[in-house]
């Protein structure tokens, strides 16, 4: 009875191997799936000593997973996540600061040719309209400017808010699968494919937030945020809010504030609070210089009727970029280009421009203020890209580390299948021997 019941052993076993081969490669091309393994383990023979074993069984269905090599895999999706998505934010504002349509630049020349023209006919209402056509085109770039990057901002908060539903639904679906998973391996039952499902949420939730996870011998993982507020605790899932553009975390009536989440969350936080604000603020600090250190240089003067400069530009001092205008009640004579002789009159009559020549002399400044902007613009859009190609090099590394262990190789499996077919075919073999040992001693009696 020995040879059929050991044959029956092998075939069931290869039967159950071949059951894996054939489940592994049909999910050669899934994502995060974990390739599975049979474990076979040999019967033993009892108290006989002549008994050479009751054949073989499998004892379980392993998944073939390496937790440090998985962990690696998020922290590489958190780290990609928040480069990608800067690298991104930071190329969409150098194309804004540094478009010819928008250059501050490029109205600092159409305004200082104005200024140099009239240098030869400082009493010309002509020339005095083009410097005041020309101002007003000027604070239109920098206004323009300024509402391009409140743009940005709102689009920013907007990405916050879907990132946040699409979190939310994250970490109840792992919540979900924890519970699913710990009442699965309760009852004995395979939960490889409820584990597959949950690693990759968790990858998918990683490229958000940056993670710290924590398994327990129920099957279940917590996750929590690198700082430690907790995202799921068991089948308990955090709801995570944004609002008045701040992010928090609540759960069981707890609440958390979050400052830095890292990933794609923390990226868009950090240069919406950071870089951009940078930029608002330089933007601001350069209009409202351009204005008031113009303005001063033309208070200083006299203009066609002999009183005191009237002032160019106008401006919010809460939003100087977004708000600078042309002075709507300066007219074209009220341009103070005469100079001061020292004792508070005019230099000279219509024709003088001493004054007006003073004014030329201030570009300088401006152009180099708004080239160091957009330099160093461009320089951390580089540096971003360099950032984000790195991130997803390591990306890449650590996915093929995983792979290398938990995915499916072709070749393997093919080999498995021919190993434990012909494994099948011997144990079929062997029970037909039994047969026939059977019917022989039959035949005997």
């Amino acid at each position: 009875m020995s040879l059929l019941l050991n044959g029956l052993s092998g075939l069931s076993a290869s039967q159950k191997v071949l059951e894996v081969a054939s489940q592994n490669i049909a999910n050669l091309n899934t994502p995060g799936y974990t390739r599975q393994d049979a474990v076979l383990m040999s019967r033993g023979g009892g108290s006989d000593r002549l008994s050479s074993g009751n054949g073989v069984e499998v004892t379980a269905i392993r998944r073939i997973a390496d937790d440090y090599r998985v962990a690696t895999l998020w922290r590489a999706s958190s780290q990609f996540g928040y480069d990608d998505r800067m690298q991104t934010l930071v190329q969409q504002v150098e194309g804004i600061v540094g478009s010819d349509e928008l250059s501050v630049n490029k109205g600092l020349d159409t305004l200082f040719a104005a200024f140099n023209a009239a240098t030869e006919a400082p009493q010309s209402i002509a020339t005095r309209q083009q410097i005041l056509a020309s101002a007003s085109a000027l604070a239109d770039r920098f206004n323009q400017l300024a509402h391009n990057l409140d743009i940005q901002q709102r689009q920013i908060d907007e990405q916050a808010v879907a990132m946040t539903a699409s979190i939310n639904s994250q970490t109840a679906s792992i919540a979900r699968l924890n519970e699913r998973i710990a009442d699965v391996q309760a009852r004995g039952g395979n939960t490889a494919q409820l584990q597959d499902q949950r690693d990759l949420a968790i990858k998918e939730l990683a490229g958000h937030m940056e993670l710290r996870t924590q398994a327990f011998p129920d099957g279940r993982v917590n996750v929590t945020l690198s700082s430690g507020q907790p995202l799921v605790l068991g089948n308990k899932s955090a709801t995570l809010d944004f609002s008045g553009g701040t992010l928090s975390l609540e759960l069981e009536g707890q609440n958390f504030p979050v400052d830095q989440p890292g990933g794609e969350m923390g990226a868009l936080l950090t240069y919406r609070d950071v870089t951009l604000a940078d930029i608002r603020g330089r933007l601001n600090t350069q209009a409202q210089d351009l204005a008031d250190q113009i303005n001063n240089q033309l208070a200083a003067g006299f203009d066609l009727n002999g009183n005191p400069g009237a002032a160019l530009f106008q401006y919010d001092p809460a939003s100087p970029s977004g708000t600078l205008e042309l002075n709507p009640a300066i007219t074209p004579e009220e341009l103070a280009f005469i100079g001061d002789d020292g004792s508070g009159n005019p230099v000279g009559g219509s024709g003088d421009n001493s004054n007006l020549l003073d004014v030329v002399a201030l570009k300088t400044g401006f152009y180099d203020n708004f080239s160091g902007l957009v330099g160093d613009i461009a320089i951390g859009s580089a540096q971003a890209q360099a950032q984000a190609d790195a991130s997803q090099s390591l990306l890449h590394d650590a996915q093929n580390q995983r792979d290398s262990v938990s995915g499916v190789n072709q070749d393997e499996e093919a080999i498995r299948l021919m190993t434990f077919t012909q494994a099948y075919q011997a144990n079929a073999k062997v029970i037909s021997t039994a047969d026939q040992v059977f019917n022989t001693l039959l035949g005997m009696f």
